[in-house]
Parts: structure tokens; C-alpha cells; sequence
């Protein structure tokens, strides 16, 4: 019995499969570009204007950018973007590591039970998880009363300027932790025991190991962590406009909500596209090293 495509030319049949796929991804594409990459484009056009919605867009070339350099809160929400970012990247990846690690571990008893209760927030909606800790935050919440009882602890978790932003980054390592957990699971299983074995041959110990033969082996996917981390954790919106709205006093009020508060509640809309463009630029730029640093990694 002939095969179906046996009388054409393997380019030719390779070239029509590839026009076949180009058909098959159409749709999305589609859908990408008229809700992603269209609204992206518009924003920096929108940045030239000045637009509150009911009237025609006013144009004023760079003035949004030089009063958003100006103002202090657009500095202040950034600076309160790269503090959250900068401690859920450090705590995330320290945590989720170890957490990788012990479960990896031969010693480690029931793991797929504790690796299941540790991914099962990822699953979980944002805005669902940041009702819940917003209650259990409150005064009559749960946390509050439980070290109110225990240790006599008065926080308050989501009043106070300076404890309030380090209460959306536990609820974001809270969130997250089991997502780089398992991809940090997925590098050390590619780590051969061979290696592991022969060093304990060697002779040498459990941080030697470590240091000296899984970092090293788990060099990219360290990399991928660190910058999807990074990235996520820079864009994030709805845990602080639904625990705290930005507040108390905007000490949580990151650049993602700044954007939404200036275009849906101050209808500054071209003001706000401008604040998107830096937040575009930022990780554009953050994007850039990220090349970097895998193309030097594998000229290595």
C-alpha cells in the first residue's frame, strides 16, 4: 500500500505543512494583535494627548511625560513597585528553592501530598485569595486574633504604612511560591545522580555539593526564575486593589494601579498611558539584560 504523500518532494511537503500551521495559529494571532499588541501601540501614541474621554484627544507632544517626571507620586509608586518586586524575587525564589530541594530529597516522606498543598494556591484566583487574607488581616480576622491571643501582638497588618507593604508581599510568596517550586523540581531532576554520587564518594558534604555541583547545574533555570518572577511580580494589580486599594497613605499603591486610578477614576487617560509607556520601557529594558545574560551563558 503507497503512502499518501509518497510522490511529493519532502521541501515541498514540508513547506505545506508549515503554510497548513501558519492557518492553524491564524486565529490567535488575530486575537493577540487586536487585544495585546494594538492596544500597546496605542498607548504610546495616546501618551502625545491629552484626553479625558468625553471630548476629541488634545494634542501636547511630551508634556504628560514631563509632569509624570515631576510628580511624586508617580516616583513614589515606583519606588513601592521595585521594594515589592525586589523582596517577592528574593523570598520566592530563596524559599521555593529550598522548598524544591527538600521535597527532591529521599528522606522526604509523603512529598507529593506537601508538593499538592504547597502548589494549591497557584490554582487559586488572585482576586479570591486577596478577599480571603484581606479578612482574615482584619482586626477581627483570624491573623489578628490569633497573635493578639498568643503573643499579645497588635498588627496592624493592613493599616499601618510600614507593615502594610510587606503584608502584600507574603500574601504574593504565599501565592507563588508553589509555581517556582515546581519549576526549580523540574531542573534539579535533570541533575544526574551521577554526579551527586561520585562527590559523595569524594567525600564531600551536603554544602559542598551545592555549591559546587547543583547551582552551577541549575544555572538556567535560576535564570528563568529570577526574570518570570521579576516580571510577574513588577505587574502586579490585583492584590493591592483589592486588599488595600493603594493605601494606607499610597504605601502600596503600585505603578499598575496608578495607571488604572489616573485613566477609570481620574479619566486622565493619556496621563496614564504615559505612566504605562515607562512601565513598557522598564521591562523592555529589563528584558534586554535577560538576553544578555542567556546569550552569555550560552557562548559559555
Amino acid at each position: 500500500m503507497k503512502k499518501k504523500n509518497a510522490g511529493i518532494p519532502k521541501a515541498n511537503y514540508y513547506d505545506r505543512l508549515q503554510k497548513q500551521g501558519y492557518i492553524f495559529i491564524l486565529p490567535t494571532l488575530l486575537l493577540f494583535s487586536i487585544f495585546l499588541i494594538y492596544p500597546m501601540l496605542d498607548a504610546f501614541r495616546l501618551s502625545l494627548y491629552e484626553w479625558n474621554f468625553t471630548g476629541s484627544p488634545l494634542y501636547i507632544g511630551l508634556r504628560n511625560f514631563i509632569k509624570l517626571f515631576a510628580t511624586k507620586r508617580f516616583w513614589s509608586s515606583y519606588s513601592v513597585t521595585l521594594q515589592f518586586t525586589f523582596l517577592s524575587v528574593f523570598l520566592l525564589m530563596f524559599i521555593s528553592f529550598w522548598l524544591s530541594l527538600a521535597f527532591t530529597s529521599k528522606l522526604c516522606w509523603f512529598k507529593q501530598l506537601y508538593q499538592s498543598m504547597v502548589f494549591l494556591p497557584v490554582v487559586l484566583p488572585m482576586v479570591a485569595i486577596a478577599v480571603v487574607w484581606k479578612f482574615m488581616f482584619q482586626s477581627t480576622g483570624l491573623l489578628s486574633v490569633v497573635f493578639l491571643d498568643i503573643f499579645g501582638w497588635n498588627i496592624p497588618w493592613l493599616t499601618s504604612t510600614k507593615i502594610a507593604p510587606y503584608t502584600m508581599v507574603l500574601v504574593n510568596v504565599w501565592k507563588f511560591t508553589g509555581y517556582y517550586m515546581v519549576m526549580f523540581i523540574a531542573g534539579l531532576l535533570n541533575i544526574p545522580d551521577v554526579y551527586h554520587e561520585a562527590a559523595k564518594i569524594d567525600g564531600a558534604g551536603f554544602w559542598r555539593r551545592l555549591i559546587h555541583i547543583t547551582l552551577p547545574l541549575l544555572k538556567n533555570t535560576l535564570i528563568l526564575v529570577f526574570v518570570s518572577c521579576a516580571i510577574f511580580s513588577f505587574g502586579t494589580f490585583a492584590l493591592q486593589y483589592v486588599m488595600t486599594g493603594g493605601g494606607p497613605s499610597r504605601s502600596t499603591e503600585v505603578l499598575t494601579l496608578l495607571v488604572y486610578k489616573e485613566a477609570f477614576e481620574y479619566t486622565k487617560f493619556g496621563y496614564s498611558a504615559a505612566i504605562s509607556v515607562m512601565f513598557f520601557l522598564t521591562l523592555f529594558i529589563f528584558s534586554i539584560i535577560q538576553l544578555r545574560i542567556f546569550s552569555s551563558q550560552a557562548e559559555v
